[in-house]
């Protein structure tokens, strides 16, 4: 059985894989992928990368644990020479449709009792360097108890 963790991992997979134009967004996300030690592919762009960061666990009253966990979207985009907008333009708009995704549902599907967009960072780029992104930090309050991490 997976823990509420990885729960709430997938839900957050899944919640920006609907981010379409069909959907009724602003932008299409080609690719939404975990992060992965031997490197992700960013052949299809717009692609966000999934980073489950640091957690922190309080002792809560008797049997639960209180975490707070740290969430990286690795927003990564590729702009045409012809495209004439603003690299900044096209990554807020971008933005802005994962913010209003992830909002849609912030206890990521019963996991979480909350969803908190902390920052954004736009990425250190190089002029004429392919790629240009943001990082997004959430933070995801939840509960599981204290014997085992799959109970909510």
């Amino acid at each position: 059985m997976p823990t509420v963790r990885e729960n709430i991992l997938a839900n957050i997979e899944t919640t920006l894989e609907g981010i379409t134009i069909a959907n009724g967004y602003n932008n299409t996300i080609l690719s939404v992928q975990r992060w992965d030690k031997r490197g992700n592919a960013l052949r299809q762009v717009p692609c966000i990368v999934v980073n489950a960061g640091q957690e922190e666990k309080q002792m809560s009253p008797n049997p639960y644990f209180t975490c707070r966990l740290s969430v990286y979207l690795d927003l990564w985009i590729r702009q045409d020479e012809a495209d004439a907008q603003a690299t900044d333009t096209v990554l807020s708009g971008i933005l802005g449709d994962i913010e209003k995704a992830l909002m849609v549902n912030n206890t990521r599907g019963g996991y979480a009792i909350d969803t908190n967009i902390k920052s954004n960072v736009p990425f250190e780029t190089v002029e004429g360097q392919p790629h240009a992104g943001l990082t997004i930090e959430l933070e995801i309050l939840y509960q599981h108890t204290q014997s085992d991490p799959s109970i909510a």
